[in-house]
C-alpha cells in the first residue's frame, strides 16, 4: 500500500507517519528527513542542499524525487510507502505516479490532514 499524507506543518503527519510504520511495517518517506540526513553526512548532494536552504530557496523538484527513487524500491518491498512532505508540486506528482508505474504500484490512499 502506497499512502499520501499532507497537511499544514504541525499537522500531526510525522506522528501518524510514525503509527503507521509501527502498526503496517510500511516505510516512512519522508522529504525533510532525507534532506537533514544528507546535510547531516556532509555529502557534495548535502552541501547543494544546505546551500539552498540556508538561502530560503526550496530544492530544486529533481534532487528531491531523486531521493525519493533511491527509496523507493526498498519502500515497496517493505510493504509500501508512506510519503511524507511528497510530492509538493505537480512535477513531484507525476514523477512519483511515474516511478510507482515501473514497478506496477499507484497510490493507494491520500489523507489530508488538517489542524482546528
Amino acid at each position: 500500500m502506497n499512502l499520501i499524507l499532507f497537511g499544514p506543518p504541525a499537522a500531526g503527519k510525522g506522528t501518524q507517519a510514525k503509527r503507521l510504520v509501527e502498526a503496517r511495517g510500511m516505510i516512512q518517506l519522508s522529504t525533510g528527513d532525507m534532506l537533514r540526513e544528507a546535510i547531516a553526512s556532509g555529502s557534495e548532494l548535502g552541501k547543494e542542499c544546505q546551500a539552498i536552504m540556508s538561502r530560503g530557496d526550496l530544492v530544486p523538484d529533481a534532487v528531491v524525487i531523486a531521493l525519493i527513487e533511491a527509496q523507493l524500491k526498498a519502500a515497496e518491498d517493505a510493504g509500501g510507502a508512506i510519503f511524507d512532505g511528497f510530492p509538493r508540486t505537480l512535477a513531484q506528482a507525476e514523477a512519483l505516479d511515474q516511478m510507482l508505474a515501473k514497478l506496477g504500484k499507484q497510490i493507494d490512499h491520500v489523507v489530508r490532514l488538517k489542524v482546528n
